[in-house]
């Protein structure tokens, strides 16, 4: 049976992931080192239901095969990780892991995973029905990333304050994510708002740095003007 109680050394090596959404209540947040009755009594029922279910001969792990395969079929249709996370109730650490090429997702899930994942309807017009919770329009944050870079601001500082990737801001900035997490989309604005009262100079980062980071801004907008004025010809063309 579980203790009560978790030791402090326990807790720490077993830290919850910053981008996990596993919640209060579940198994995997008992795991992480959580000490909440709530936590810790449903994974005692979780250890039972896995015990009966070995004695029927149903066994508690099952190839990650199928529910990858189809993971990424929901992709497809437009559904980012984080949206198939709130669907089925899996962590959205794990529903990334699985949408890694063959090699780096793992071999074998639990099978209640593997049926949760499998029990999202394929259906495109599923995401455009149901706005789903914490996930917001990436529009905003784009256009704030690129005004702090047209200031100098460089994208592994903005990463190391937001606790995220270069490689994330880089995306949204690039307008390649349509929608992101509303509490990224958060620390971005206020952020933005504490450094654009200030200098890259003053909080450490290099001027070479800077003026390499407003090179590439400038030069990322002036490539996306020329895009997009073909565009605007042809919407509005001169009579």
């Amino acid at each position: 049976m579980l203790p009560a109680t978790r030791s402090t050394a326990a807790s720490k090596s077993r830290k919850q992931p910053i981008r996990s959404r596993v919640r209060h209540g579940s198994p995997s947040c008992a795991d992480y080192g959580c000490s909440r009755p709530e936590c810790i009594s449903a994974a005692r029922r979780d250890r039972a239901r896995r015990t009966k279910e070995l004695r029927a001969g149903r066994p508690a792990r099952v190839p990650a095969a199928e529910a990858a395969a189809y993971a990424s079929q929901l992709r497809e249709t437009g559904l980012s990780a984080a949206d198939i996370a709130d669907i089925s109730g899996v962590a959205v650490t794990l529903v990334r892991r699985l949408l890694h090429p063959g090699g780096q997702r793992p071999a074998a899930i639990h099978r209640v995973t593997s049926e949760a994942i499998l029990g999202i309807p394929l259906n495109s017009a599923f995401k455009r029905e149901r706005l789903l919770p914490g996930l917001t329009g990436a529009d905003k944050a784009a256009t704030t990333l690129q005004d702090l870079a047209e200031r100098g601001w460089s994208t592994s500082f903005l990463a190391a304050r937001l606790e995220t990737t270069p490689h994330t801001l880089a995306a949204i900035r690039g307008r390649e994510r349509r929608r992101l997490a509303l509490a990224l989309d958060r620390r971005i604005q206020r952020l933005a708002a504490l450094l654009l009262a200030s200098e890259p100079a003053d909080h450490g980062i290099a001027e070479h740095r800077s003026r390499r980071t407003r090179t590439a801004a400038l030069r990322r907008r002036a490539a996306l003007a020329q895009l997009v004025a073909p565009v605007r010809e042809q919407a509005d063309p001169v009579p």
